[in-house]
């Protein structure tokens, strides 16, 4: 009977260890840098201060967004929960986030999510009085 507890054991480290190599290391599944820098032009964050400078904007609602952590090997950074909101302003047809805010997001252990970060902004379209003038 020992040894089939020994053996037990050893399949068991053994799965455990193939699980470890199978882990992704790094954000190979991360998003396009391209693709981040373009949004990042195309949906720029704006302060009061620049909005004040700009002569017609709305402020055309809001979006939120959440990224989990589902490994302890990933790191989480507001930036990437920034891009998504870049992506759905541009999805909703606005040019421009501000009053973007970060925090603690919701987390699932059952679900895989150990920690998350959560982002709010308002989304803005700027009409550029270039195009309007003519």
């Amino acid at each position: 009977m020992s040894f089939v507890r020994g053996s037990g054991v050893i399949a068991a480290a053994a799965a455990l260890l193939a699980g470890c190599v199978a882990l992704e290391i790094g954000g190979a599944n991360g998003p396009d840098p391209a693709i981040v820098e373009k949004l990042h032009d195309e949906v720029p964050t704006y302060d009061d201060a620049q909005l004040a400078a700009k002569s017609d904007y709305i402020r055309a609602g809001s979006v939120e967004a959440y990224l989990c952590r589902k490994s302890l090997l990933t790191n989480l950074t507001d930036d990437e929960v920034v891009t998504v909101l870049r992506q759905k302003a541009h999805d909703a047809g606005a040019n421009g986030l501000t009053d973007v805010s970060c925090g603690p997001g919701p987390v699932s252990e059952f679900g895989g999510c150990m920690a998350s970060i959560a982002c709010s902004a308002t989304i803005v379209k700027i009409v550029d009085s270039s195009s309007t003038a003519k």
